[in-house]
């Protein structure tokens, strides 16, 4: 049944000629997810000529926009609680039949800085406390925070390393820090280290990071958000979610 609706979708897109009738749609995505959404941006405007428009951020200050009226018509959160939130709201509209709202990655979290030697080195670094600031997402409005929070718990360094946490809005700020030497070392999503020396927090050390995608109901452009969402289930985009680090439901 899936492979006869990617096929249906394949030849749907297959006709769209780029630049007739083309439709803008405005994706508002966690900062983690959008490397991996610019990608899939780009293959998707290439073959339908539809334009997405991309607003990245904390996914907590994106929902904010929401409430607010910010004129988004996809929302691509870091977590499923904001998304959950919004549905229980009315505030969004299902992508498919009885289908509300989209797990498209589980996030994967890892030790991160740029110039380092060996995955080995940066493990030791952390256990040792050989650094003065170690940049992690804030716990206290974003997922990958809370989970970080765990890892460090659940490998009992939380109370050695507390005292040199330093908090990031988001992911990319994260990554920011550590290269303009405000931090040491970061915890940051597989997808911003994917291609970088990185050591990989196990993922039974904190709950899962389940990311969940939602079509908003104030959207005006429902059948292309739809397709969209759609296309993201495409195995050739599953593929590319993986590849860039993150693991699917």
């Amino acid at each position: 049944m899936y492979k006869l609706m990617f096929i249906f979708l394949f030849l749907k897109l297959m006709i769209l000629m780029p630049g007739a009738n083309a439709t803008e749609i405005r994706v508002a995505t966690a900062s983690n997810f959008y490397p991996t959404l610019n990608k899939i941006k780009s293959s998707y405007e290439g073959i339908t000529g539809n334009k997405v428009i991309i607003v990245r951020g904390a996914t907590a200050k994106l929902y904010a926009q929401i409430k607010q009226g910010k004129p988004y018509d996809i929302l691509f959160a870091a977590d499923s609680i904001h998304v959950d939130k919004l549905v229980k709201q009315g505030k969004s509209i299902n992508y498919e039949k009885d289908k509300n709202s989209l797990v498209y990655a589980i996030g994967r979290l890892v030790l991160w800085r740029a110039d380092v030697d060996s995955s080995q080195q940066l493990r030791e670094q952390l256990n040792e406390g050989y650094f003065n600031k170690l940049a992690i997402v804030n716990p206290k409005t974003e997922l990958y925070g809370k989970a970080s929070v765990e890892a460090l718990k659940a490998m009992e360094l939380y109370e050695s390393v507390k005292h040199k946490l330093i908090y990031a809005e988001h992911i990319y700020q994260v990554r920011q820090f550590v290269e303009s030497g405000a931090a040491d070392i970061g915890i940051v999503s597989s997808s911003y280290a994917n291609q970088d020396i990185h050591w990989e927090i196990e993922s039974y050390l904190h709950r899962p990071i389940k990311q969940k995608a939602v079509i908003l109901k104030q959207s005006k452009q429902f059948d292309v958000a739809r397709e969209f969402l759609q296309y993201i289930q495409s195995p050739a985009i599953k593929k590319l979610i993986t590849s860039d680090g993150y693991v699917l439901d």
